[in-house]
Order: structure tokens, then C-alpha cells, then sequence
């Protein structure tokens, strides 16, 4: 893993930014710790575990920016089959995070 800070992105930011939702939400769904689903787990998406780190110093939750859109997708496809998005939504949702997560530094 990098220690360079330009290659994580924090996870509060992605939850506002890329999937309007609130930090804590995008916790619970991506992290092992109460009793989500572990969105970040390899039993989701592509079938790979994805580098979701720890809070460090001032940092909270963060993801390595290579796993970013990925994980944005796992939880708008949950979204999507829990029925909280329809397709519209969910593919509109999913561009603008492309879009916006590979030009964010």
C-alpha cells in the first residue's frame, strides 16, 4: 500500500460527492463493523476485496482512488436492487461518479 495521500480518497467525500448519501450510511455498507453487508468484501461486484483502510490520523474511512468507481458502483447496484434507486437514477448516478472520482485529486 502507498502512503502517498493522492492515491485515497476519503470515504465522507465520495458519500456526498459521488452518491449523495450520508457518511454514515456508506460506512455501514462498505466496512465489516455493524452488521452491513460489506459492500468492499469479494463476494460483491467484480469478486475482488477492495482497499478500503482505516481511519489514520485526521483522515477518517478512506478508499485507494483505483477502487473508488467500483466501489461506487457495489453500492448503487445495492441501492438499486434494495429499490432506494430506479435504473435512471442508478445510471445517471454512476456517470456523474466516473466523471467526477477519476479527475478528483
Amino acid at each position: 500500500m502507498s502512503a502517498d495521500p493522492d492515491d485515497v480518497l476519503d470515504l465522507d467525500r465520495v458519500a456526498h460527492a459521488a452518491l449523495a448519501m450520508e457518511p454514515g450510511q456508506l460506512r455501514r455498507l462498505v466496512a465489516r463493523e455493524g452488521g452491513g453487508p460489506w459492500l468492499a468484501g469479494p463476494d460483491h461486484g467484480d469478486g475482488r476485496a477492495l482497499d478500503v483502510r482505516p481511519a489514520v490520523g485526521g483522515r477518517g474511512l478512506t478508499v485507494a482512488r483505483a477502487d473508488a468507481v467500483e466501489l461506487v458502483r457495489r453500492v448503487l447496484d445495492h441501492r438499486l436492487l434494495e429499490g432506494s434507486l430506479d435504473e435512471q437514477q442508478h445510471d445517471q448516478m454512476l456517470t456523474e461518479a466516473v466523471v467526477g472520482l477519476t479527475g478528483t485529486r
